[in-house]
Parts: C-alpha cells; structure tokens; sequence
C-alpha cells in the first residue's frame, strides 16, 4: 500500500513540475520577447539588373533601333540581428548575396542602409554594419549564447520576418542536434519545430535565457515543423575573418575527392570499401608535396574516421593554415600515413564543390 501511495506521489510530482515548468517557461516568454525582439531586424536587399531593349527608330535614319539601357530591380526579404554596439548583424549569405543596395528595418521603425562587411558562402554566413555603426543610437545587441551545450527537447523561440510580416515570433524545441540535410560541405545543422518559413532566413534561434544558439536558414518545404539553424558557435568562430578579411580564412590540403562508392571501387579497382577517394590534384598543392597521389582513398584524418568529402571538410575547416594534420590512406590495398602541411584555400566562393 505505501509502494502504491509513493509511486501515485511520485507522478503527481513529476506532472505538476512539468506543468510548473511549462508555466514558466510560458510566462518567461513575453518578457524575454519584449527584451531581446528590437535586436531582430528585418533585412531588404536589392540588386539592379541591367538591361538593353531596343527602341525604334523611322526608316530614314537608316536603322531599325538603338539600344537603350533600362534598370529592373531585383528585391528579397530575410531577418538578421544586431550582434553589439558598433551595428555589426549576423545573417545568411543568401540573404545579401549579388545585392547593391541593403536597408536595415528596426522595429522602431528606423530604415538605416548597411554594408556588406564580410560573407561565407559555404556557411551561408553574413556580417553586415548599419551606416554610422558606433554613432547610431538606440541599438539593442542581443547576446550570443553555446550551441554546444544545447539539449534535444530544450524549449526555443525564434523572431523573424516570415512573407514579410515583420518581427514574428513562434516557439517550439530543439529536435535534434548535428544533422545533416545534404546542402553542402558544413552540413551540420539545429532542427528546432518552430515555424520557420521563407523570410525567416537569417534570423536568431532563442534559448529560454533570451541567448542566440543558432541563425535560422533552411526550412523543409514538403514537411511542417522542420526548421534548421546554423549552431552560433560556428558563427562565432568565424566572425573575426569576416570583419577583418571579409571572408573566412579556411585552409585546405588541395585535392577534388569523390565519396567511394561501390562504383568507384569497380571502375578503379580499389579495395578500400569506404572513405574519400582522390580524383585529381592541385599541382604543388599541400596534398602532393606531402607524397598522396590520385586514387589513393583517405581514410582517417588525425586519427578521426572519414566516411565522406564533408567529413574531411568538416575536419579541416577547425584548423588553421599552416597547421599539421596525419592522413591515413589506402593506396590499392596498402594502409600508409602521410602528414601534411595545410596550406591558405582560395575563398571558398570560387571553389567548386568536391575541392578541399
């Protein structure tokens, strides 16, 4: 009977703190909305298009038309948001990317022109500052929390600029963590349920402190509740490139790799049944002064296994040029370690995917 008493307590304890929990976490809501929300911008940006139409002309001047120019504009809607003092804001690349003009939307109604201080397009990463920067006031920086610390099921929020309806907050949680959606090198996202639609992209993902974990950009067109977020650490490793270089400074080992598939193995003959194979080489690139040769099939990467090409990007991005990195290779059948020098990447907008 006094089994059955604790274990009826028990769950009436543990209902009533989740319950208490979920009250809170409803009842911080509006106050952290109200602190942090003037820190989410919405962002405008504008690219002039060029174009030569001709206009005609009467026979006897000898000609059928002359070209004149004509300027069409090309305008898209995204959030971003102000990350201190002197007006610098975080945001997608795809955001901002072939803009010439970018107008910052405040909540308080203040339009104020920004410009593009430095962008990552394999991130998908973009730091802008408002005209004046330091001198403008008013500013609300919102603070920058670790995406590494956070927990599946921890409850979120975020704030953006859905179709254009300024400054929308949704909630939900943290759904998984490090996942992978197949849209390039650093595939390694936040999945959160929140509502997250076209407009949304750029803007922050709130832990219940009111901290950025993460910058929202990719939803799942064909399925609800599927938002994804950049991790905020990765932002935060990469803003001193961008603010001093305007771009991020990534080594690389100077190869095009293929995943080894079943394929490959036939068509080159290897043995290796897994890893990245080498298909061609940069010349006098950091790989082949180290010894590797094409077709030779990377397996490990300072001792980290490597199942794919954003395996071995991944890893290398958390170096420096310059840095030492061990490779262990198969090279038809014979396991060998080769160590390379890395060496300074070309920007990575001008790499093809597959170069690393």
């Amino acid at each position: 009977m006094m089994l059955k008493l604790t274990l009826i307590v028990a769950i009436l304890f543990s209902s009533l703190t989740s319950q208490t929990r979920a009250a809170t976490n409803s009842d911080l809501l509006p106050d952290l909305i109200e602190k942090v929300g003037p820190g989410a911008v919405n962002i405008s940006s504008t690219h002039f298009i060029k174009q030569y139409v001709m206009r005609g002309m009467p026979e006897f001047f000898g000609m059928v038309g002359i070209p004149e120019e004509r300027i069409s504009k090309q305008s898209s809607l995204g959030t971003g948001f102000v990350i201190d003092k002197d007006g610098y804001i975080l945001t997608n690349n795809h955001v901002i990317e072939n803009a010439d003009e970018v107008l910052i939307n405040f909540l308080d109604k203040r339009r104020i022109p920004a410009k593009i201080i430095g962008r990552d397009k394999q991130l998908d990463l973009a730091l802008l500052q408002i005209k004046g920067g330091g001198t403008v006031s008013g500013l609300t920086p919102v603070p920058l929390g670790v995406s590494e610390k956070v927990r599946i099921g921890e409850s979120v929020f975020a704030i953006g600029n859905p179709f254009g309806l300024q400054h929308t907050v949704t909630s939900g949680i943290i759904s998984s963590k490090n996942r992978s959606i197949g849209v390039g090198s650093y595939d390694d996202f936040l999945q959160t349920d929140c509502s997250i639609n076209f407009g949304n992209s750029g803007g922050p993902l709130f832990n219940m402190k009111g901290e950025v974990i993460g910058i929202n950009t990719a939803i799942n067109a064909q399925g609800q509740g599927l938002g994804f977020a950049i991790p905020i650490d990765e932002a935060k490793n990469y803003l001193p490139d961008l603010k001093k270089y305007g771009h991020v400074l990534r080594p690389w080992i100077g190869v095009l790799g293929e995943n080894l598939t079943g394929a490959a193995q036939y068509y080159y003959n290897l043995s290796a049944q897994n890893g990245v194979v080498i298909e061609k080489m940069v010349d006098q690139g950091p790989a082949l002064l180290a010894g590797l040769k094409p077709l030779d099939v990377i397996l490990k990467i300072n001792n980290q296994t490597v199942a794919e090409r954003g395996d071995i990007q991944r890893l290398i991005s958390k170096l420096k040029p310059d840095s030492k990195i061990s490779v262990q290779i198969d090279r038809f059948g014979k396991k060998m370690s080769k160590d390379i020098l890395l060496k300074l990447a070309p920007d990575s907008a001008d790499l093809p995917d597959g170069v690393f």
